[in-house]
């Protein structure tokens, strides 16, 4: 018969890493408007030619749209149809002629041809308010948010891109309720198959080990040697005392019980499912919650863009009969929960917290 726990422990990790993994060189040039992020992550040479076919492209761009600076914009540099050559993708602000912020936004994407540049048809272009995410293998990788003009903008889909000979079409879809069960899916896996550098690549360091599930663990003493601080090189050490094998598998079950539920929508646009099963005298719920929005992305001192709060909890209750001090007995109603915290950003769950039995 299996019992969860009950639990009395919230680990709140802060906010978590923001950053999605290392972009590839083909994408490093671009995602500032009119300065090129990531330049110093490739060769002073690369970055100078990477500089030298925006500013080519940008010229091309110029004769179709003249202007287009002028309410903002950021681009992407890579070889989107495999020829050798980088290709440039801009996303420029558009409103009234006396507008000072954009009330929508524009994508342009501009090939590579000779010494010029040649923007691809309009008609191929996305409908949705995109998003600039990467160039990768070839790709684009864009995402649609919520309102154009808004200062938060919370991203709804995820798309991808891809030349298909004459122009680049939409080639892959998630929606987010999609991303966040492929992400949760993934790092239930990784619980289970004890694959710490992606449970691990999920949280954000230093953590707190105050009020860690770490007690008289090895951790916990080099952890106090540092002055209360865990960085990733310790957690990667210790990291059974973090997740030992029977955490790991509460939560690889957990995620497994609430992958394939149905959802439903509630007013305010949280998704939720619950899947209940009796096993033994034990009865057991697991629930999930995908949370638009959320509380946390409007917290003081969060410098991310949380697009969704993620809730999975498994909850048991079992009636057990216990002594009553009197020489009789009497029925008991028992019952605990786990829970893990995760937040959406930039396209990637991080564990924002959980709680456990110490």
């Amino acid at each position: 018969m299996r019992k969860i726990a009950v639990l009395s422990l919230m680990l709140g990790l802060a906010a978590c890493q923001s950053g999605t993994d290392a972009a590839p060189a083909d994408t490093a040039a671009a995602k500032n408007a009119g300065a090129e992020s990531g330049a110093s992550a490739v060769p002073a040479s690369a970055s100078e030619t990477q500089k030298a076919t925006a500013e080519r492209a940008f010229a091309a761009l110029r004769k179709l749209e003249p202007g287009f600076e002028r309410l903002g914009f950021e681009h992407l540099i890579g070889d989107l149809d495999r020829d050798s050559h980088d290709d440039v993708v801009v996303l420029f602000g558009q409103g009234t002629p006396d507008a000072t912020m954009a009330a929508s936004k524009k994508l342009v994407v501009l090939m590579s041809r000779g010494q010029d540049f040649q923007a691809l048809p309009q008609a191929g272009m996305p409908e949705f308010c995109p998003e600039l995410d990467k160039i990768s293998s070839g790709r684009l990788y864009l995402r649609a948010i919520d309102i154009c003009s808004a200062a938060r903008p919370k991203t709804t889909d995820y798309y991808v891109y891809a030349w298909n000979g004459q122009t680049v079409a939409q080639a892959e879809h998630q929606s987010r309720q999609q991303r966040v069960l492929a992400e949760l899916a993934e790092l239930g896996r990784a619980f289970r198959m004890r694959d710490k550098n992606i449970v691990l690549g999920r949280m954000n360091f230093p953590l707190e080990a105050v009020g860690l599930p770490i007690y008289e663990t090895e951790l916990e003493k080099v952890a106090k040697a540092a002055g209360g601080k865990i960085d990733r090189a310790m957690a990667e050490k210790h990291y059974t005392d973090l997740f030992p094998d029977s955490r790991a598998d509460t939560y690889a079950e957990t995620i497994e019980q609430v992958i394939g539920q149905t959802f439903q929508s509630e007013p305010d646009g949280t998704l939720v499912g619950m899947r209940k099963r009796q096993q033994g005298k034990t009865e057991e719920a697991y629930s999930i919650s995908i949370r638009p929005d959320p509380d946390a992305d409007r917290e003081e001192g969060n410098h991310d863009l949380i697009d969704a709060e993620v809730s999975v909890i498994a909850a048991a209750a079992e009636e057990v009969e216990v002594a009553d001090g009197e020489g009789g007995k009497s029925v008991e109603r028992q019952e605990g929960a786990e829970s893990l915290i995760l937040h959406l950003i930039d396209g990637r769950l991080r564990l924002a917290a959980f709680n456990v039995a110490g």
